[in-house]
């Protein structure tokens, strides 16, 4: 029976997605908080992205709450998010917009996902089992990173490479070595994807060049983070192992993001907490 359960489920990578959303799920509740202590009215309140339609929408003491079918991500929209949002809003509720914080905290609450990925990654750094030092482990996981990046583009041999992976994965914990790995992509990724804004419609349109470098990046970022990284994990594993693997870890997405956005609900609308 187990052997059979094995060959449909793999139960790491359900934990992966489950670490990866409650990570996520930190992000949005950090978000909350900073609302309430700056008086920040919040709009919608969202689990998994919502495209088309969502799975469960409801409005209780003034905030919509979406449960999305989409497992990339969570959010919440504050009133006035932009200076756009802002043509719409009474006189009486800007004092509890978003755009009338001060730029300070604006920026804060916009760099509270990066923060929540940082103490991610070093929490699972620091429950590595191979070293009990710390900064050790800190330059084993880099070490590894550039590994990967060498072998992804061909510097180094995929006999090689796992030959070394099987070498650092050795008395180590697999689900924080595969959170720290992704979250560590994940970062270095994100500044690049932010260069996306340059085509943000503004009044203020960067220099021409700029906006060619940032076409370049753009291009580049969504090259690595759509074909060239996945296409690297997918061809170390069979095909039905990536079936698996991809399922499991959805599973985990969507059990821990559903779970957490019922009891957030249920406590909303038992009046033990309020947004």
């Amino acid at each position: 029976m187990a052997s059979n359960l094995m060959f449909i489920f793999s139960y790491n990578a359900f934990r992966l997605g489950a670490m990866v959303f409650l990570a996520i799920s930190l992000s949005n509740f950090i978000y909350v908080w900073l609302c309430k202590i700056w008086k920040v009215k919040i709009i919608e309140f969202a689990f998994f992205l919502n495209p088309w339609f969502s799975l469960l929408k409801k409005e209780i003491n003034g905030t919509t709450y979406i449960l999305g079918w989409l497992p990339l991500g969570a959010y919440i929209k504050p009133l006035g998010m932009s200076k756009e949002d802002a043509k719409g809003i009474v006189k009486e509720e800007i004092p509890f917009s978003f755009f009338s914080k001060p730029r300070a905290k604006q920026i804060l609450f916009r760099l509270t996902p990066f923060f929540v990925w940082l103490f991610v990654l070093l929490l699972s750094v620091y429950t590595l089992k191979s070293s009990s030092n710390f900064l050790q482990a800190v330059e084993e996981m880099g070490n590894y990173i550039l590994l990967v990046i060498k072998t992804m583009f061909g510097s180094i041999s995929d006999s090689e490479f796992v030959k070394r992976t099987n070498n650092i994965l050795y008395d180590k914990n697999i689900i924080s070595f595969s959170l720290t790995l992704l979250i560590s992509m994940y970062i270095i990724l994100t500044p690049m994807t932010k260069i996306m804004n340059l085509y943000s419609r503004d009044e203020k349109k960067p220099h021409w060049l700029i906006r060619i470098v940032g076409f370049i990046v753009t291009i580049f970022v969504m090259y690595l983070a759509l074909w060239k990284i996945p296409v690297f994990v997918f061809s170390f594993f069979s095909f039905h192992q990536n079936i698996i693997y991809i399922a499991s870890f959805l599973l985990g997405l969507y059990f821990i993001g559903a779970l957490i956005f019922v009891l957030a609900v249920i406590l909303v609308k038992l009046n033990t907490i309020r947004l």
